[in-house]
């Protein structure tokens, strides 16, 4: 059971963390007494913004890594925060024994260009909800309508994805480009693209293979 949403196969919101352990103090004073603990920006928690899913106001938050996540969750000193805490420590067992299974290598490196291309999004204003409609859309053209989740692929489409997203990386890296249709767009296209090469070279499209165990089920 997902008791607090894992992004990137490794870090978490803070928001989510700080409304799962039912704080009573205000999330900014709550985060900065957290900080004062020593943790460092760009290695334990990287800031960025998200959107208010009512009011759609961007709000501040921050992402932790689940080692960071699971010290702030045993300072919270209460049912929840310990909670959590074990929570975070399955998650990090669940990553180890992963990265012993070859196929975690493919899904890796899918997450790792995915990650790049959030924070080009990121540092260009836009939101995480913006980078998640941008890749659905990518993968909606590689499949040519509703795309299997990641978690479920084959290592050649999740070698397939990778491309695709590094792909709109490097291209974006020497455009700049901050226009989300046309962000959209190139997305789309180059998954496009990567379909035709894997029709060309396979003689198979992408819905036509058949979806593998959700990756973050497998085991050694």
């Amino acid at each position: 059971m997902e008791l607090i949403k894992i992004y990137q196969g490794n870090v978490i919101s803070a928001r989510d963390l700080y409304e799962f352990c039912e704080s009573k103090e205000r999330f900014s004073k709550w985060f900065i007494r957290m900080l004062s603990y020593g943790f460092t920006e760009g290695k334990d928690y990287t800031p960025y913004q998200k959107v208010h899913p009512q009011n759609k106001q961007a709000l501040e938050d921050y992402y932790l890594t689940l080692s960071c996540a699971k010290e702030i969750s045993m300072l919270q000193r209460s049912d929840k925060g310990k909670q959590a805490r074990q929570y975070f420590i399955k998650a990090e067992e669940t990553l180890s024994k992963l990265k012993a299974n070859k196929r975690f290598e493919y899904w890796d490196k899918l997450q790792e260009v995915r990650g790049e291309l959030l924070n080009y999004l990121l540092e260009k204003g836009h939101t995480q909800e913006n980078f998640m409609q941008i890749d659905y859309e990518g993968r909606k053209v590689l499949f040519n309508g509703e795309p299997l989740p990641d978690e479920v692929l084959p290592n050649i489409l999740l070698t397939a994805r990778s491309f695709a997203v590094e792909i709109s990386n490097e291209i974006l890296k020497k455009s700049d480009e901050t226009d989300l249709d046309k962000i959209t767009n190139l997305h789309k296209d180059n998954h496009h693209e990567i379909r035709e090469v894997l029709q060309q070279k396979t003689g198979k499209l992408p819905e036509n293979h058949h979806p593998e165990q959700d990756i973050k089920k497998l085991d050694k």
